[in-house]
């Protein structure tokens, strides 16, 4: 009887250890496992006092993209990319070319960001404290400069940037590419990469350095090793044509289209450059653009109508432009406007012939 008694008090005992432990081995579960955009916070510079305002928008953006399974291939991944990224209104109220900042972008779905950069002159007054490096609005662009107390504010690659990683941090499928029209010296890029990389003690860049077989052979990472490897970022360089620690250069590795309309004849054409350029044998990205402003012409829409660029893209192909192989990156202008527009008339948009094409590679 004591014993039944003994034991039973012995049971409830161990009952409570086993209760008590197991909440704590799930807890420490639960941490160890928990989601990559629960554990890494955002980092918020002191000169982004503007970071929440634009995050509650973003918040309130229709995410029109689905990300695409791991065993697809980066060559064979297809996104929509934001021509002119920085050039939303806050900086450009006379000359923008997307509605909203990168921020409402990336939460509609975008994951190509097309920016510019320009060296940090020590002429230009601003209040900015970090980051005095590389700009993406040119001062002198237009006749007004948002204004901060009075001063003007300009902006810096540290300010997208670090709204870029912290999109990263958040949503740890997404893959994102960057194409820089650069304007700017590339030790001073490197240097400002560098240094965001460190204050957000975050590094989601793949460089070159991390997968040579693109160099060599044209060949490109899944999507499903650049989530492991946390490597979802990679940043490309128009105008400088070697390779940094940080950044490809895009002709090494793009086919480009004539943008700037929907005619086949010209679009379906590799984009002429200045100098002749040496031959690319590896090759294997596609870049495909159709710019315009639609409120001034309304038949810009169709650059973003599924109809309408799906018979451009497929004649492109047909004509063998690029070798015959559809974009990776479609850019565009006004995305979130112009999508947003098309599904209110019952329309379908580049979100669904991307999303489309993903499923189709999967299998």
């Amino acid at each position: 009887m004591k014993y039944n008694r003994y034991f039973e008090r012995s049971k409830i005992s161990f009952n409570k250890f086993r209760t008590s432990a197991g909440r704590y081995f799930l807890i420490v579960f639960l941490i160890l496992n928990a989601p990559l955009g629960a554990v890494l916070s955002s980092y918020i510079p002191s000169y982004d006092d503007r970071y929440e305002e634009d995050m509650e928008q973003a918040r309130g953006d229709r995410d029109y993209f689905k990300e695409p399974v791991d065993a697809i291939n980066y060559a064979q991944y297809h996104y929509v990319g934001a021509h002119a990224a920085e050039r939303y209104p806050r900086f450009f109220s006379q000359y923008p070319l997307q509605d909203q900042p990168i921020p409402g972008l990336l939460a509609t779905g975008v994951r190509g960001l097309m920016m510019t950069t320009y060296n940090w002159s020590m002429s230009w007054s601003s209040i900015l404290k970090e980051g005095r490096s590389v700009v993406c609005s040119y001062p002198k662009e237009e006749s007004t400069v948002f204004q901060k107390n009075g001063k003007p504010l300009y902006q810096t690659l540290h300010y997208e940037m670090n709204r870029i990683f912290n999109f990263l941090k958040s949503h740890p499928k997404a893959v994102i590419t960057i194409i820089f029209e650069d304007y700017a010296n590339p030790g001073k890029m490197v240097r400002d990469l560098r240094e965001i990389s460190i204050k957000n003690s975050y590094d989601p860049i793949l460089r070159p350095s991390d997968w040579p077989a693109a160099q060599q052979k044209g060949e490109w990472p899944t999507l499903g090793w650049m989530r492991k490897n946390n490597k979802r970022l990679i940043m490309f360089t128009k105008v400088h044509d070697q390779h940094t620690e940080y950044t490809w250069p895009e002709t090494n590795y793009f086919w480009h289209n004539m943008t700037g309309t929907m005619n086949d004849n010209i679009a379906c054409t590799e984009e002429q450059h200045a100098a002749i350029e040496p031959h690319q044998p590896n090759r294997s990205l596609v870049s495909f653009g159709c710019y315009g402003n639609p409120s001034i012409n309304p038949n810009r829409r169709d650059c973003l109508d599924y109809n309408a660029l799906k018979d451009l893209t497929t004649t492109c192909q047909k004509k063998g432009f690029a070798k015959g192989k559809l974009f990776n990156g479609y850019w565009a202008n006004y995305i979130i406007s112009v999508v947003n527009g098309l599904v209110r008339d019952g329309k379908k948009t580049i979100f669904d012939y991307v999303n489309e094409l993903n499923v189709m590679k999967k299998k």
